[in-house]
C-alpha cells in the first residue's frame, strides 16, 4: 500500500502530459533548434515582421521559435498546454532579462482567450489539434484585419512518424490545409518546404519528413 507522499508522485504524474515530461530534455535535441532557425528565417522572408508586431504563438514549447524572433517583434505571448514548457521559457525570460515575451498555460482547443494580435504563428503543432477548422476560427478572432498567421508542420507522412498510440494527423495535404484557411475566411495563402526531419528506424534505416511553412492573411475588413 502507498503511503500519502506515494500517492501525491503518482497522481502528479498523471496530471502531467506528454509534453510536461518531454520538458527538460526537450533543448538537448540538436534537432528542435535547427528546425527553428529554419522556420524563423522563412516566416522572415514570408510574411512582413517589424517592432510594432504583436505574436502569438500557439504550443510554444520551450520557446525556442519565439525567441529567434523576438528582437524583430514588438511583443509575444507564448502559450503552451504544458505547465512544464511554460516553466522553461519562464526561466529563460527571467535569466536573458527579456521584457517584450510574455506566457499563458492554456489549451487553446478547450479553452478560449483574449487579444489582438499582428501575427499567430506555430510550429509542430497542428498534427496534434484534433479540430483544425475550431481552431483556425480561434485564430481568425484573435488577429486584427491584415494579420498573418503562420503553420509550420509535417507534409502528409504514412504514419511513421509517431509510435503507434499517436492519435493526431499523419501530417497534411498543403491543398487540403489550404481549403480549410479558405473556408475559415483566409486568403492570399501561400506555403514553402523549410526543414527536413531524418529518424533513423529501430533497424537502422533513416526516413526522411519534410516541413512545409504555410502563411496566410485575414481580409483587412
Amino acid at each position: 500500500m502507498m503511503n500519502d507522499d506515494e500517492k501525491e508522485i503518482v497522481t502528479k504524474t498523471q496530471e502531467m502530459n506528454e509534453f510536461d515530461i518531454k520538458a527538460s530534455g526537450w533543448d538537448a535535441n540538436p534537432v528542435h533548434l535547427q528546425r527553428s532557425v529554419a522556420i524563423a528565417q522563412m516566416l522572415t522572408e514570408m510574411v512582413p515582421l517589424t517592432k510594432d508586431t504583436r505574436a502569438l504563438e500557439l504550443g510554444a514549447g520551450t520557446g525556442l521559435l519565439s525567441l529567434l524572433l523576438k528582437d524583430r517583434l514588438k511583443s509575444v505571448t507564448m502559450i503552451d498546454s504544458s505547465q512544464e514548457m511554460i516553466r522553461i521559457i519562464d526561466k529563460k525570460i527571467a535569466e536573458q532579462g527579456i521584457t517584450n515575451m510574455t506566457t499563458l498555460v492554456l489549451d487553446l482547443e478547450k479553452e478560449d482567450m483574449n487579444g489582438n494580435y499582428d501575427i499567430v504563428y506555430s510550429q509542430m503543432v497542428f498534427h496534434h489539434v484534433g479540430d483544425i477548422d475550431k481552431i483556425l476560427c480561434k485564430f481568425y478572432n484573435l488577429l486584427e484585419p491584415g494579420g498573418y498567421l503562420g503553420i509550420a508542420d509535417l507534409f502528409k507522412e504514412d504514419g511513421s512518424f509517431h509510435d503507434e498510440h499517436f492519435t493526431g494527423h499523419n501530417g497534411f495535404e498543403p491543398d487540403e490545409l489550404m481549403k480549410m484557411l479558405k473556408r475559415n475566411h483566409f486568403d492570399d495563402i501561400r506555403y514553402q518546404s523549410c526543414f527536413v526531419i531524418k529518424k533513423t528506424s529501430e533497424n537502422g534505416s533513416v526516413r526522411e519528413y519534410p516541413v512545409f511553412l504555410m502563411t496566410a492573411r485575414k481580409a483587412d475588413s
